[in-house]
């Protein structure tokens, strides 16, 4: 049975385990205000310190699930700088409520009986 184990939704990041995530509770002042505004009420910000991606997400969710990614800060390239996403960035599958949602509805679905039969 698959079950989610809490990682970096960026594609690109291979060690964004679980221990790599940092959830910003504050107000951060490396965050700039433009970016810190389409935030909701409900969403907090969450950082993977592995490759520097910052995404928020509602505080229901586990760490990197349906997340939204924003920027990158702290990253290789950039060192103790934010660096805005700009268009459409893709997450992984593994981290969108839909994948799990489908996971889900297989483990569900009805099954024959393995052994013996109908008398």
């Amino acid at each position: 049975m698959k079950r989610y184990e809490p990682h970096c939704p960026s594609p690109t990041c291979t060690g964004g385990s679980k221990s790599k995530l940092c959830h910003i509770r504050k107000k951060p002042n490396w965050l700039p205000p433009e970016v810190r505004t389409p935030k909701r009420e409900g969403e907090t910000v969450y950082r993977c310190t592995y490759c520097g991606l910052v995404w928020f997400q509602e505080r229901s969710k586990r760490p990197g699930l349906d997340a939204k990614p924003v920027g990158y800060y702290d990253d290789l390239q950039h060192p103790w700088e934010f660096v805005s996403i700009k268009g459409k960035y893709k997450i992984r599958e593994q981290n969108t409520g839909r994948y799990w949602y489908k996971v889900g509805s297989r483990r569900r679905a009805m099954h024959p009986p393995q052994k013996g039969g109908v008398d």
